[in-house]
């Protein structure tokens, strides 16, 4: 058998290896260069950070890689986005490419949203486009709130430093300091005062127990008599002391209804001034019969001349 040369042997490890290499580097981006796939294709305005590599998936499940992405020159500078479906894989022609985020990092992926057309995706066919809300747009709606609220503290948390501040001046630290200088005061005083209240009772501690006692001894006498008051009360309270007040003030009340003859005196201003009137002029009769008892009588005893009586 004829022995290769040594310069075949390298060409040969060269081409092998090179082929290792790029079947490898087409491995680590997903893509099998032993595997039958077809090609569609997915217009974007922006891919938000898609890589080729990225992985395709129908319902969670890889069924191909994002095998290239260019830059179209058109006026929007839009993106082409080619993607290398697996062939047993059926996508309807209505099917959607959509980018979606596949973690929390912010990778980026395309989920294949399947239509209902009966007609299938061929090779080299535009799918319709479309992009997820991005995690950092979902992470801001739920983190805003907290936001404000946080802004809310921050702005509380101000005026209280603001507030301290103004506490905490030079004229306040002083006011401060001569409030605590007299509430001290207070408390010495206070602890002086029972200081000389404990040595009094200490002094009286034997008058102090002669009263407690006599108290004790005299126990069942204060109770006969605090008993004899209550049923003392209880007496008033039983007696008649309210049926007479309401003869009292049934009585009253006829008299300012004016019923019966003290109530008409009392509420008649008319009867009132007629007996006024009535009384004068008696009074004035009688200084007259005193006066001239011969006007009354027919004859004088005493023989003398009558007055005339004037009324006042």
């Amino acid at each position: 058998m004829k022995i290769l040369s040594k310069e075949l042997r390298i060409g040969m490890l060269v081409v092998i290896s090179i082929v290792v290499l790029v079947w490898g580097i087409n491995y680590l981006k997903g893509s099998n260069l032993f595997d039958s796939s077809r090609t569609l294709y997915a217009l974007y305005g922006n891919i938000g950070g898609l890589q080729e590599g990225s992985s395709i998936t129908v319902n969670g499940f890889k069924v191909g890689v994002v095998k290239k992405i260019s830059l179209l020159t058109d006026k929007n500078y839009s993106l082409l986005v080619a993607l290398s479906i697996e062939d047993n894989i059926n996508i309807p022609s209505n099917s959607v490419s959509k980018i979606v985020n596949e973690d929390i990092m912010g990778s980026k992926g395309i989920s294949l949203v399947l239509g209902d057309s009966n007609i299938n995706a061929e090779q080299g066919d535009t799918l319709a486009s479309d992009m997820d809300r991005s995690l950092k747009e979902e992470v801001n709606k739920q983190i805003l709130p907290l936001k404000n609220k946080a802004e809310q503290l921050i702005g509380s948390i101000d005026s209280i430093v603001t507030v301290i501040t103004s506490v905490l001046s030079k004229d306040a630290r002083e006011s401060l300091t001569k409030s605590l200088v007299s509430l001290d005061n207070t408390f010495t005083t206070m602890s002086q005062t029972m200081t000389k209240v404990n040595k009094i009772v200490d002094q009286n501690d034997e008058r102090i127990s002669s009263i407690i006692k006599n108290l004790e001894a005299n126990n069942d006498e204060i109770t006969n008599i605090l008993k004899n008051f209550s049923e003392l009360s209880d007496d008033i309270a039983k007696s008649n002391i309210k049926t007479t007040l309401a003869s009292l003030n049934e009585i009253s009340k006829k008299i300012s209804d004016s019923e019966g003859s003290l109530g008409m005196f009392i509420n008649d201003k008319d009867l009132y001034l007629n007996l006024e009137k009535s009384s004068k002029e008696l009074e004035a009769l009688i200084k007259d019969i005193k006066l001239n008892p011969k006007r009354y009588v027919g004859f004088s005893v005493l023989g003398g001349k009558s007055k005339s009586y004037k009324k006042k």
